[in-house]
């Protein structure tokens, strides 16, 4: 087939498809996906200049689109969050060999689409419930699929999995689960600083005392399955252990020597006859040798991995879902639903910056207040 004179909408359903793995019911999201990409391609038909296969298009037609939307009478938000939409989509279609290069993500195209300023609280990066409910089903699928596929050497998956889970819904920073190699205090949260069982986790917080995080039920269950799995040999065992299999040969064959003062030759002649990730594990149960952490640059890569493979293309300077943003997110939650004061214990903050950091819930709620109380003094 030649992918350039595929029309722009053959693909289509493939794409949704793709986003319910296969399913016919796909929820809102796949229904919202449906809507943007069909808007975009009921505008190719009418646009004169727009063409309709693969080989029409270019930067500039997505130039016109944006144009478009600003055009409409839509918020700044919906505008971006069509675009975002159409260009998840042109994206899959670059990964299927349909188009060299996702158009939609050049600066010229994007250029009329309505900026953040960056004076609003909420410009910062927060996970909405799309993004937790999206990423959340992501890692749900890799780790039941991995699990059939792999059974206990699904360890990886089910890591990604946790990290995910904690991430979204304890309102942790990241610089207090994962190590930073600046500070070697910081070398990532233990199992022994773990309690499933009084649903905490004790880590050195920003203000550099130990102080007890909460683990909400969403996250238990992912963490109990995945420690099951990990088989940590001691509590001094990372949660987030790299997986990185040089580093993993490394920190086997230090250990045999400094710890357990095994010789050069006996140590080679041991490793050459581990055969990958499962055996070297097994090895460092067997001796007692906790792996290293990942660190705060490694959490990103894998948010990233992971954006990419639920196709989560987000706006912004990251360009996908960073740590920083599941506390935000869960923040938002709370602030919602239970008030700056209980916003500012899960967050382990000062009330007093929990309100600067959400302001904007704030005054749209006052806002609201206010409209209602000069409407009840008007009558």
């Amino acid at each position: 087939m030649n992918s350039e004179s595929t029309p722009v909408a053959e693909p289509l359903e493939e794409f949704l498809r793709s986003k319910s793995k296969g399913g016919e019911g796909s929820g809102n999201y796949r229904r919202n996906l449906e809507r943007c990409v069909e808007d975009f391609l009921d505008w190719l038909v009418i646009d004169p200049q727009s063409g309709m296969t693969f080989g029409e298009i270019d930067e500039r037609t997505f130039r016109r689109y944006a144009r478009e939307l600003t055009a409409r009478d839509l918020t700044p938000g919906t505008i971006r969050t069509y675009y975002a939409q159409v260009s998840a989509y042109i994206g899959w279609c670059v990964r299927e060999g349909l188009l060299e290069v996702n158009y939609a993500q050049r600066n010229v195209a994007k250029e009329p689409l309505p900026e953040n300023n960056g004076r609003r609280s909420g410009d910062q990066q927060a996970w909405t419930d799309e993004h937790r409910l999206l990423i959340t089903r992501h890692v749900d699928e890799q780790a039941h699929d991995a699990a059939d596929e792999k059974g206990f050497g699904a360890i990886k998956e089910f890591r990604d999995r946790t990290l995910v889970y904690v991430l979204c819904y304890s309102g942790v920073r990241g610089g207090e689960i994962f190590a930073d190699p600046k500070d070697n205090r910081r070398n990532g949260l233990r199992w022994g600083d773990v309690s499933l069982e009084d649903r905490k986790m004790t880590v050195l917080a920003k203000k550099q005392d130990w102080s007890d995080r909460s683990l909400t039920k969403q996250a238990i269950n992912p963490m109990l399955r995945y420690r099951n799995i990990l088989d940590p040999a001691s509590d001094d065992w990372p949660v987030f252990p790299t997986f990185h299999l040089p580093s993993l040969y490394e920190t086997l064959r230090t250990g045999l020597q400094d710890v357990h003062g095994w010789s050069t030759d006996d140590i080679e002649t041991f490793v050459d006859e581990l055969t990958g990730q499962t055996d070297v594990l097994e090895a460092l149960r067997e001796y007692n040798l906790p792996p290293t952490s990942i660190n705060t640059d490694g959490a990103r890569r894998i948010m990233r991995r992971l954006c990419e493979g639920a196709d989560l293309e987000l706006e912004g300077k990251h360009g996908y879902l960073a740590p920083h943003g599941g506390r935000r997110g869960a923040g938002e939650v709370m602030v919602r639903q239970r008030g700056f004061t209980a916003a500012a214990r899960l967050l382990d903050n000062s009330e007093e910056v929990v309100r600067e950091s959400y302001s904007h819930i704030e005054a749209k709620e006052m806002a609201e207040d206010a409209g209602n109380a000069f409407s009840e003094h008007d009558q």
